[in-house]
């Protein structure tokens, strides 16, 4: 199939205005709205949610702090958990429970629409009262724990790409596990990464357009993979035959657990009500403000990638230089820094996060992933933690398709910065 290429800059000004249908109102939705107030109206599963408010518990905790059986505690969280109120968790044979924000803000909403004059009810109401307006839609490239994805119903498009001579679709979700990626390329075996085509986007496009439904495509940046500028190609071609879909991709100007910050951000404004194309047009403001910064262990992988010399590969690795790496505001990569050593390799990465933000700002989230090196990982997260206020550290494994780039040993920090990339770059580096 041909397809035909798409000014980038003229198709985004066109593709967030949002075409607004109406929907059904979530109070004709009975079956699921009783679920709700059934797992409400009972007194044992209201004292579970009370207990779960202070934080995740497990099952035999729950048994024991409420002193109800086995099979009948199976019962209360078989009922909460269908109303989505609870989330639960599997670790090995264990199960922990949780309340689900999305799920506890559905039944906030739908008690005061229900509590409310139908005079009062705006169309705008009506719809944030919906638990999931639309999907978001990440691929391969974007490190999200699998736990997160599930219970955020975030689902998942691959990027194809070979370790040696084989194929794999799916990434490290579900084909093969990072671990084993990355003792392969320690044992010899070469890596390539490929990119979504048009005619796999247009498939994925149509599925969402002939269902009407909304859907948030969150994409590798623009600037490390010609993904991005397939998937607008791709939608051009689907509002052909749907021109009423409602279809957003995203350039995340970024990748791994950068695009994984952003994937969170648009969970939120989800969660907040906001429409596909309000959330769309949102991220477009923030993600420049999305900051992340890199390391390896291993210069030949920089080497292979264009961004060193083969000779500065070899004699950087003989004199133990260690470069560090800045996400650009066209989201390319750029080897700003280099230090000698992997300790101020790490320490120049948490100067370099506290440069970027506001001295008193206290960040929600900051995100690290790695490439099969979990403890300079946590190393790294206690040396954030005791130079800035921050509520959670994720720590990530990253996937085959960043990974293969950077090879095994390396390091990525992100956050939301204080400034754009832009503001960082011409106050710290002159622009140069």
């Amino acid at each position: 199939m041909k397809h035909k290429k798409v000014d980038k800059s003229t198709f985004l000004c066109y593709n967030h205005i949002e075409i607004i249908r109406y929907e059904v109102t979530p109070l004709t939705k009975h079956h699921d709205n009783a679920k709700v107030f059934m797992a409400l109206c009972d007194v044992t599963r209201l004292k579970v949610l009370e207990l779960l408010r202070n934080g995740e518990k497990s099952a035999s905790l729950l048994q024991e702090q409420i002193g109800t059986g086995q099979s009948t505690l199976s019962h209360h969280m078989r009922i909460l958990t269908e109303s989505g109120i609870v989330a639960t968790r599997k670790v090995g044979k264990w199960t922990y429970y949780s309340i689900s924000k999305s799920g506890s803000r559905y039944a906030e909403r739908l008690l005061r629409l229900l509590t409310t004059q139908n005079k009062a009810i705006t169309f705008k109401e009506q719809r944030r009262a919906e638990p999931m307006k639309f999907t978001i839609v990440v691929d391969t490239s974007c490190e999200l724990p699998p736990e997160y994805i599930k219970e955020h119903g975030i689902e998942i498009i691959p990027i194809p790409f070979m370790l040696d001579e084989t194929e794999h679709k799916e990434g490290n979700w579900q084909d093969i596990s990072s671990g084993e990626f990355y003792d392969a390329l320690r044992k010899g075996s070469t890596a390539k990464t490929s990119q979504i085509n048009p005619d796999a986007f247009v498939k994925a496009f149509t599925e969402y357009a002939k269902q009407d439904k909304d859907a948030l495509f969150i994409i590798l940046s623009g600037g490390l993979s010609a993904t991005f500028q397939n998937s607008l190609i791709a939608l051009e071609e689907v509002k052909e035959t749907y021109p009423d879909c409602n279809i957003f991709p995203i350039d995340g100007i970024s990748a791994t657990v950068l695009n994984a910050l952003l994937a969170m951000l648009a969970v939120n404004k989800r969660e907040e009500g906001l429409t596909a194309g309000e959330t769309a047009a949102w991220l477009e403001e923030k993600k420049n403000r999305v900051a992340g910064f890199f390391t390896v262990d291993d210069l030949m992988y920089l080497h292979r990638g264009g961004r060193l010399s083969k000779l500065s590969a070899i004699g950087g690795s003989i004199l133990g230089i260690k470069p560090v790496l800045n996400l650009q505001p066209d989201g390319t990569l750029a080897l700003k820094d280099k230090v000698r050593g992997r300790e101020s390799a790490l320490k120049h990465m948490v100067f370099q996060l506290k440069r970027s933000i506001n001295p008193s700002a206290s960040l929600d989230t900051i995100v690290i992933s790695h490439t099969d090196c979990e403890s300079d990982a946590l190393k790294l997260a206690e040396m954030v933690k005791a130079e800035v206020k921050v509520n959670k550290v994720e720590i990530i494994m990253m996937g085959p398709i960043i990974g293969a780039h950077l090879g095994p040993g390396a390091v990525t920090l992100g956050f939301e910065a204080g400034m754009t990339r832009q503001e960082y770059e011409k106050k710290f580096y002159d622009g140069k």
